[in-house]
Parts: C-alpha cells; structure tokens; sequence
C-alpha cells in the first residue's frame, strides 16, 4: 500500500512510521489544524468582548441597573460569560472579565465592577 502525505498528497518515502513528506508540510498541516480549534475561541472572545464593552459603557454612565430587554437589543450575549456563582436560591452572578452582573426575576440587570482575587473574578 502507497503511502501519502496527508497535507500534499505526494508519496511517502523511508521510514515506515513516517507521516509527511518534508517539514514544510508537516508544519502547514499543523498550522491549519491550530488556526481551525482557535477560530471558534476567536469567535467567542470577541462575543465576550462586546458583552463587556457594553457592561463598562453603563458602569461609566452612571446606570448600575438595566432592562435586560435593552441589552439584548444592543445585542448583548446572556449565554455567555467567563464565570459564574449561585449566590441565592434561584439567583446567579455572572461575570464578563471584570464585570458581574445579575438578573433579576423581573428582568432588570444589575451590573457592577469587580475585583480580582485568587486569579478569578469574584
């Protein structure tokens, strides 16, 4: 059985353990595999980034507390977050980088700045 390079397809030659042609190819062939895993983290880090943004836009405004209606309209993420912890019954705290917010039952976000400690956001 011919054996072949799986990047370029060219025709394996010496070892029988061997898996690419050259260096070349066994470099581009990771490559692609690494940029293809890191896009869809690209992907959610800008999401998380956004989400932030419009967190510490109303921080700077002044408004600690925010329909979650009007976030969703600015296109705000609820499903994502960097972390979050059950602080009662029913309630979660939520955190985007250095932002926690909560949701209330009736629908009204309150969002405050918060500090590191131990490396995580709490």
């Amino acid at each position: 059985m011919e054996r072949r390079c799986p990047q370029c397809g060219a025709t394996l030659h010496g070892r029988i353990d061997k898996k690419f042609c050259s260096d070349g190819c066994r470099s581009d062939y990771h490559n692609e595999r690494r940029r293809a895993q890191e896009k869809e983290l690209r992907r959610v880090n800008q999401i998380l980034a956004a989400n932030w943004r419009l967190l510490t836009r109303q921080l700077q405004s002044g408004q600690t507390e925010v329909p979650a209606a009007e976030l969703a309209a600015r296109n705000f993420n609820f499903d994502l977050y960097t972390a979050s912890r059950r602080q009662f019954p029913g309630q979660r705290i939520y955190w985007c980088y250095n932002c926690s917010y909560r949701i209330t039952r009736s629908g009204i976000v309150h969002i405050c700045r918060s500090g590191y400690k131990n490396n995580a956001y709490i």
